[in-house]
């Protein structure tokens, strides 16, 4: 192999492993800023700020004008933030991308949604899903840092009713599963493992059908009976 097209090669194999890692990267830091909501009051904050509120009750001017407008007790609103709530990663998925729990997560995604509102069900599955994935717990910081957009809307009126629906998808995550398995198996029995019909054997007849009666043809009429000799005349 020439040395300039094993040069190629290396280069092409190098600036491949940095776009993955790039992308892997960009991926992982989530949410970079956090719009808290209040009525008309809209205020951005980063995340790290809401890290360091959550681990040491630390505030910054932001945080702390939006909870004085809000009139929540900051000690209530930094337990809500960091509170962790167990959902296994084990069929998780399974279970969000069902009916009923599109539904929840689309309830939630009211509270924690997207710019425009567009799809923030969808963002929000795959943030549980993957703040769930590292130790089976999730909360609402980490759901904010897992967030698949570089910003979040947080409706901070909505910040308790939406941890407790975390806690209803936690306590009926088992139930939904087997709803999930039982729609599954549901649908495997009517589409899939239905048997061919097999066209039934002909039976033969065990007696032998009565005889038709013969029709014997019509005896043909008798030829009328010719003179014997010449006919004289009178002559």
């Amino acid at each position: 192999m020439k040395l300039t097209k094993f040069v190629s090669i290396g280069i092409a194999l190098l600036l491949g492993a940095s776009a993955s890692i790039l992308s892997s990267s960009s991926t992982a830091l989530g949410a970079q800023k956090i719009v808290l909501t209040f009525g008309p009051i809209r205020q951005a904050i980063k995340i790290s700020d809401l890290e360091d509120f959550a681990k040491d009750g630390t505030t910054t001017p932001t945080l702390q004008q939006i909870i004085r407008f809000s009139k929540m007790d900051a000690q209530i609103l930094r337990g809500l933030i960091g509170l962790e709530i167990g959902l296994k990663p084990a069929n998780l998925a399974r279970v969000v991308y069902s009916t009923p729990g599109e539904k929840i997560t689309d309830e939630i995604g009211q509270a924690i949604r997207t710019q425009r509102r567009t799809e923030s069900g969808k963002a929000l599955r795959a943030a549980v899903i993957l703040a769930a994935g590292d130790d089976g717990k999730v909360s609402l910081l980490e759901i904010l840092k897992k967030y698949p957009l570089a910003e979040v809307y947080v409706d901070v009126a909505s910040i308790s009713g939406t941890v407790g629906k975390l806690q209803s998808l936690a306590g009926t995550l088992q139930s939904l599963l087997q709803d999930v398995m039982r729609s599954t198996t549901r649908t495997t029995e009517t589409t899939g493992t239905e048997s061919p019909i097999e066209p039934r054997p002909s039976v033969r007849p065990t007696t032998a059908p009565p005889a038709r009666p013969r029709v014997e043809p019509a005896p043909l009429p008798a030829p009328a009976p010719q003179p014997e000799g010449p006919v004289r005349g009178l002559w």
